[in-house]
């Protein structure tokens, strides 16, 4: 058969009218230029999918969430199927993820805030000041100090279990929780001062003065876990100016009774505004936000499982050895054998007042070290970086100590309070060096390392307590020490990149 004569097996194209042979499942075939440029105003269209796409899948799981079948895809592409529309469109568009978006700061806190906690650890100490006038006796004295360490201890352990619950958004369960510790804290407060009336005499004005700080110490912890420290100002009110009006008129004998008052008012409201706040609705109040904490452990049963009673103990156990640091040399005196310690009475209120400062410095190292994890991207840059900020805080927050110690010792010294002497130097020196040993510890503890600034504050403690016939040289060298201390761990503990990942 001859090529003139062989038959003809092309197949003809489509007659316009319909006519002519053709496949019936044969996809139309799109021309050679117009093929292209519908895949690219396809590309177009999904740009944002294919340039952030991690593989072809996601672009035809897109794909499909816009209505396109296989049939579609066949008819206006000439595609065999959706995913093989989408491996072209995966090799046609480079990859170019878009950045996320940046997170929110967590730490972002009123400048007001820190300041009010400030004016609240260290008003009640006009408290104290008044309470002088009307307490005496060695038995008095000691009993403060009863009140002091014991409900520094139980308020911090209460402060980590309400915190443990709001770190993980549950509002309910925290308010539950501060109410029971609330009342087994003022149980352990009373049960305290038991034991110490029956191991020395106690008069019976100075129990009633100690539990109240006690409860006072415990309601006011309270109120701060939850955020309403304003209402704190109510509740000091009439303690704080009872006594300074008490102080004011020359501490008459007609006034005691009232002052009395003034001051039992003060621990009554804090205890019973506590109670309320943690009675009342227990659904997030509007705009509220997650207070940042150690994560709560897995859901159980019990209010206070041992896990969360074993977790507060440190805590706890910081706030007894913190006290004791504060309190110590008001108790052995300057030379370490008791008597006046004009130097140590001075110092101790700038140091409470200066927990705003610390608290405020602590945020600001928050976020300061947030965003250099987020701008960083070698660890050996972080690391000396984050150090940098880690002193620069602690400097910051030695020259607030400094500058309240000062202002305290110049009105003292302006009002005729005390006449300090040149004396009282050293003291002043060791507790800002305390306060700043205080503070790399509260910074530690808010970092999840709990243990070594609690042993540090022990050891520094022990030394201060059997090296105290050196007085005040012994309080400086622990002091000092304690500090160094705390600074070079803290130099390397948060220098580390995964502290900070939270």
């Amino acid at each position: 058969m001859s090529a003139d004569t062989a038959p003809d097996l092309r197949i003809p194209p489509p007659h316009p009218n319909g006519g002519g042979a053709r496949q019936p499942d044969a996809p139309p075939l799109q021309p050679a230029v117009t093929r292209p440029r519908v895949i690219a105003e396809l590309c177009e269209q999904f740009a944002a999918v294919c340039e952030s796409a991690v593989d072809p899948l996601e672009i035809a799981s897109a794909l499909e969430f816009e209505g396109l079948n296989d049939q579609t895809v066949r008819e206006r592409y000439g595609a065999p199927d959706v995913f093989a529309l989408g491996e072209e469109m995966y090799r046609l568009v480079p990859r170019r993820p878009a950045e996320p978006a940046p997170a929110g700061d967590p730490w972002r806190v009123s400048k007001f805030r820190p300041a009010l906690h400030g004016l609240l650890y260290g008003l009640p100490t006009v408290c104290f000041t008044a309470a002088g006038g009307l307490l005496a006796g060695t038995g008095s004295f000691r009993i403060l100090i009863v009140a002091l360490l014991s409900s520094w201890a139980m308020s911090q352990g209460l402060a980590y279990l309400g915190y443990r619950r709001l770190g993980g958004g549950d509002l309910a369960q925290a308010k539950r929780v501060l109410r029971a510790g609330l009342v087994l804290g003022l149980a352990g407060v009373d049960l305290a001062f038991t034991a110490a009336a029956l191991l020395m005499p106690v008069p019976v004005n100075a129990l009633i003065f100690g539990f109240g700080l006690g409860a006072y110490m415990l309601g006011a912890t309270v109120l701060l876990v939850l955020g309403a420290e304003r209402l704190l100002l109510v509740v000091l009110a009439p303690g704080v100016l009872g006594s300074a009006a008490f102080l004011a008129l020359g501490r008459p004998p007609q006034l005691e009774h009232a002052a009395w008052a003034a001051l039992a008012a003060t621990p009554l409201l804090a205890v019973g505004l506590a109670l309320i706040c943690t009675s009342r609705g227990t659904g997030p109040r509007r705009g509220e936000q997650p207070v940042p904490g150690p994560a709560p452990g897995p859901a159980t049963g019990r209010l206070l499982p041992p896990a969360d009673l074993i977790g507060a103990l440190p805590s706890a156990g910081f706030g007894l050895v913190a006290a004791g640091l504060v309190i110590y040399p008001v108790v052995a005196g300057l030379h370490g054998d008791g008597g006046a310690n004009t130097g140590a009475l001075l110092a101790s209120l700038p140091l409470t007042l200066s927990m705003g400062a610390a608290e405020w410095m602590l945020v600001w190292y928050r976020r300061r070290s947030q965003r250099l994890l987020r701008r960083t991207r070698e660890l050996r840059k972080f690391a000396s970086r984050a150090r940098l900020v880690l002193f620069a805080a602690l400097l910051q927050y030695l020259a607030a100590a400094a500058a309240l110690i000062a202002g305290v010792v110049a009105i003292a010294a302006g009002t005729r309070l005390v006449h300090p002497q040149s004396e009282v130097v050293p003291q002043v020196v060791a507790y800002l060096l305390l306060g700043g040993a205080l503070f790399l510890a509260l910074l530690l503890q808010a970092f999840g390392s709990r243990a070594f600034p609690l042993i540090a504050c022990v050891l520094a403690l022990a030394f201060e307590v059997f090296y105290r016939g050196l007085g005040v040289f012994g309080q400086i060298v622990a002091c000092t020490e304690l500090l160094i201390v705390l600074a070079g761990y803290a130099a390397i503990v948060l220098g580390r990149a995964v502290r900070h990942a939270c």
